[in-house]
């Protein structure tokens, strides 16, 4: 999946070994080595980090790896792993204000699984915390973060507020010494059918992990539509990560029923339905071949449809992104607001002079 694209795995010797060996973890077994020289060790490594999994090849490695494979793969085991303990200590303290604040939100996507089905916390890469957040209580939402001694973060090229009034999102940083630390509050699902989107905190419930207790959370049938759409709306589908992160949602999904219902609520029964199409193909993940039929044959909003297919497309990604942020707008005015402050952004005025 480099350069935004999937890898060819049908070709690449690469890929297929990564794949293989993530693969075997994911689905609980023996992970098995042959012998590499140490180019096939460079590429791999290569390969594993473009991916975001070098942190969870680290821990694959069998003891026979050579000594600068381990080196390589262990300083990124490291830093994700000091990282995401921090981050998992900052976690600690806004879970508890929000919620004594009583703003209504969730952690989501790598967050939520890094606290709750991830071994190890070194194994996944984090960039920031993810929070969904109700709209309703954005303006609780800042006044405690502040309280916390995080900052709004407002530097959109188009302007003061476009995040939070036109794409639905606030970023919050926090600067303690050389670590720069991010939130992102986001206060919408995109990729949702706008009438269902209210529908999702009625799929809330709270789990204790990573030392933090009631933490809330979306239901794994209700996050599987939501980290499916984020993945590919988002990232074009690429990235062997959110993969991973699939397949460990996945194993928390005792009911595949609620999984398609809340998919064809939710409008979101494309992205599942490739979701797990990649993850039975790539990372032989057993997924109920029906579930997937399924899913695929299940109707999703003509509107959603086509974005999706201009998002999941490099080429047409950041149209398809500029589309969803209009589609998922809840009135005219703020579509033409968006236009208008998007046309008139100095990296346009730039371009034009």
């Amino acid at each position: 999946m480099l350069g935004g694209r999937k890898a060819d795995c049908s070709t690449s010797a690469t890929c297929n070994l990564l794949c293989a060996q993530i693969g075997a973890w994911c689905r609980e077994e023996p992970v098995r080595w042959l012998p590499m020289e140490s180019d096939q060790w460079d590429a791999l490594v290569a390969q594993a980090r473009a991916e975001g999994v070098a942190g969870l090849l680290y821990t694959l490695l069998p003891e026979d790896a050579p000594s600068s494979v381990r080196e390589r793969l262990r300083a990124d085991y490291q830093l994700q792993k000091t990282a995401n303990l921090l981050y998992m200590e900052k976690l600690g303290q806004v879970v508890p204000a929000l919620r004594d604040a009583g703003v209504r939100f969730v952690v989501v996507k790598g967050t939520a699984l890094l606290a709750t089905v991830y071994p190890d916390m070194g194994m996944r890469a984090m960039k920031d915390i993810d929070l969904l957040v109700h709209p309703e209580d954005v303006n609780i939402l800042k006044p405690v973060m502040d309280h916390l001694g995080w900052q709004e973060e407002d530097e959109d090229i188009a302007g003061k507020g476009f995040g939070v009034h036109y794409r639905g999102e606030s970023t919050f940083i926090r600067q303690e010494g050389n670590i720069l630390f991010r939130l992102e509050a986001h206060l919408d699902a995109p990729g949702f059918y706008p009438p269902s989107r209210r529908r999702i905190w009625e799929r809330v419930t709270a789990v204790s992990g990573a030392g933090i207790d009631d933490m809330p959370v979306l239901t794994a049938p209700a996050h599987l539509s939501y980290l499916c759409a984020h993945y590919y709306y988002h990232h074009c589908g690429s990235g062997l990560k959110w993969l991973v992160d699939v397949a460990r949602l996945i194993s928390q999904i005792h009911s595949w029923h609620d999984a398609v219902v809340d998919a064809y609520e939710f409008g979101t029964t494309r992205p599942v339905h490739l979701a797990l199409h990649d993850l039975s193909q790539m990372l032989k993940v057993p997924v109920p071949q029906h579930i997937v039929a399924t899913l695929r044959f299940l109707p999703m909003p003509i509107s959603l449809r086509l974005l999706f297919e201009m998002c999941k497309r490099p080429r047409l990604h950041y149209l398809g992104i500029r589309l969803l942020d209009l589609y998922r707008a809840p009135s005219w005015s703020v579509r033409l607001g968006y236009i208008w402050r998007k046309v008139t952004a100095p990296r346009w005025k730039r371009r034009l002079t």
